[in-house]
């Protein structure tokens, strides 16, 4: 049995993680822009891709699983290290580096969204000190009552009385 069909569950997910790496870029720029409804929309396609990411990963480790039980061995988690020794050179060599572009997918995507994060976190404190400089919090100062309790129901009349 040949490792053509997990070579091929390889490529989809590092195909799932360009797209993901696509999004994340378009977020970021969404969230430079302040564009809202286009964010929403990617979050869309991201849980779409999110769905099929872990279908095929699900596959991915079924194969493996698959072609381990067909050497005749047991695996626990279905992963390409315990595959790599039963699988010919060739084969080898190209699950590898397949192996490797994922992980520079996994590594790109990480960064794009550590940026998203941190663009998301600095706009959040901007509308934070936004909404402090409009409505800043109700100072009471040294010129109240130190008690309420001798409040004479006049509160809302001014220190001046305006008919005199």
């Amino acid at each position: 049995m040949s490792a053509e069909l997990m070579i091929q569950s390889m490529k989809k997910l590092i195909e799932i993680h360009q797209t993901f790496c696509e999004i994340a870029k378009e977020k970021t720029e969404c969230l430079k822009k302040g564009d809202i409804a286009h964010l929403r929309s990617l979050m869309q396609k991201e849980v779409v891709q999110l769905k099929q990411l872990e279908r095929v990963e699900q596959e991915r480790i079924r194969l493996v699983q698959f072609f381990i039980q067909g050497k005749g061995l047991v695996t626990e988690t279905g992963t390409l290290t315990e595959l790599l020794p039963y699988v010919s050179d060739t084969e080898k060599e190209e699950l590898v580096s397949l192996q490797k572009s994922l992980t520079e997918q996994i590594n790109l995507l990480k960064q794009e969204n550590e940026l998203n994060q941190q663009l998301i976190q600095d706009s959040l404190r901007f509308v934070n000190l936004s909404l402090d400089v409009l409505k800043p919090e109700a100072e009471t100062g040294n010129y109240g009552r130190p008690d309420k309790e001798f409040d004479d129901g006049i509160q809302g009349r001014s220190l001046f009385d305006s008919k005199a």
